[in-house]
């Protein structure tokens, strides 16, 4: 197994560089590791002519199971020297169809961990979220071009730290050794319609609890016939919408 660290901040050895290497530490001998450091290359779009840069990036992709993507937030946004980079290998990244739908291309079926940080606390950032859309940037990238993501790694307050946080250093430590057990396919989608389905029973709970203890709607022993009948109900008919739109639609273009 081969990992491969991209690194997309200014600073080499930065606080964002620092908790990648945390993540590296924390792999197994076994696997192999590499750190790209983008501001190293210069990166610029395909034109129709030939592009060394990229083909040299492409191959290094290729050839890895699992990407950390590690880049700090900017003005409340992805680093600009990631977003090149993702920019730049959308092509190779992903295939369009005639109807203008965005489809995975030679990565599919990868791995990937999203890394950031930030000048905000861990409070702020949890109420504000301005690590989201940096986060959303990377999943949408990768996503599209059908990789699996792993976790997201976060490091706040970094304005006035001049040495990287030892919790937040062992945490990347941990998901470094976790890394090497991920499996290739993404066994993910059973569980999160269990998950999906845990929620919408205890929001109808809450939900016809309180009609019941304000409006008293439901007399008799109906409630718990009417609760467990709504849930089911509603749960078939959401999740059948998401497998629609999500795969079948998906699938037919």
């Amino acid at each position: 197994m081969k990992v491969l660290g991209i690194l997309g901040a200014h600073k080499k050895d930065g606080l964002t560089a620092q908790y990648l290497a945390a993540i590296a530490k924390g792999l197994p001998q076994t696997v192999t590791y590499e750190c790209l450091y983008l501001a190293d290359y210069t990166i610029t779009p395909d034109t129709g002519q030939l592009n060394p840069v990229l083909d040299k990036l492409e191959k290094k992709l290729q050839e890895s199971d699992i990407w950390i993507m590690a880049a700090p937030t900017y003005w409340g946004a992805l680093s600009g020297v990631m977003k090149n980079f993702l920019d730049c290998m959308r092509p190779r990244m992903v295939r369009m169809t005639k109807a203008a739908d965005t489809l995975p291309a030679q990565f599919k079926d990868k791995h990937y961990l999203s890394l950031t940080t930030c000048f905000q606390s861990s409070l702020e950032n949890f109420f504000v979220g301005i690590t989201d859309d940096t986060f959303k940037t990377i999943d949408r990238a990768m996503t599209g071009a059908g990789l699996i993501k792993v976790t997201e790694i976060v490091g706040t307050g970094t304005w006035s730290q001049k040495q990287p946080d030892p919790a937040k250093l062992a945490l990347c430590q941990r998901w470094g050794a976790k890394l090497a057990t991920k499996q290739k396919k993404d066994d993910n989608t059973v569980k999160r319609y269990i998950q999906l389905f845990c929620m919408i029973a205890v929001m109808a709970l809450v939900t016809m609890g309180l009609q019941q203890l304000i409006f008293g709607v439901f007399s008799g022993g109906k409630f718990w016939i009417t609760y467990a009948t709504f849930v089911l109900i509603f749960y078939v008919l959401l999740a059948s919408l998401l497998h629609f739109f999500t795969f079948l639609r998906h699938r037919r273009r």
